[in-house]
């Protein structure tokens, strides 16, 4: 149920506008206001229409200054986008494009979690390891990296 705002009743945006998201089909017109992963990542909100900035604040760009921070900064951005998909479906668990969306975040995340671990050790304790020791001790810490 949509309201004269253009947001339905648990104040998600109405999707009815024309694609500029990538990860879209181009096809799919109603999903204008979902931001890339990285934007929505360093705004704190994949949905642009309900996203308010403070003021004349802007959110900061990341810059990773090295392999680790950029397969970091993927594990995290695509995590966040399959995530805020998690909570929009919580409350539209019927809604087909959005459903897939959510599957392609979640597999390009989880892509993303592998290449990092298979790089830099785990990155969850709730992964197994697949090692003879505990992992968190065989791999160094970032800031005992050079």
């Amino acid at each position: 149920m949509n309201n004269n705002f253009g947001y339905d009743a648990y104040r998600y945006p109405d999707m009815s506008m024309s694609n500029q998201n990538p990860f879209l089909s181009q096809n799919d017109v109603r999903n204008s206001n979902l931001a890339e992963p990285y934007q929505g990542f360093l705004q704190g909100n994949l949905f642009n229409d309900i996203f308010e900035g403070y003021k004349n604040y802007r959110p900061a760009k990341i810059v990773p200054n090295n392999e680790q921070a950029e397969l970091l900064l993927n594990v995290d951005q695509l995590s966040f986008a399959a995530h805020e998909l998690n909570l929009y479906l919580d409350v539209h668990p019927t809604d087909q494009v959005m459903i897939q969306l959510f599957n392609k975040y979640q597999a390009m995340a989880k892509e993303a979690v592998e290449k990092y671990e298979s790089k830099y050790g785990p990155l969850f304790i709730s992964f197994p390891s697949g090692m003879n020791q505990f992992s968190w001790e065989a791999y160094a810490w970032p800031w005992e990296v050079d």
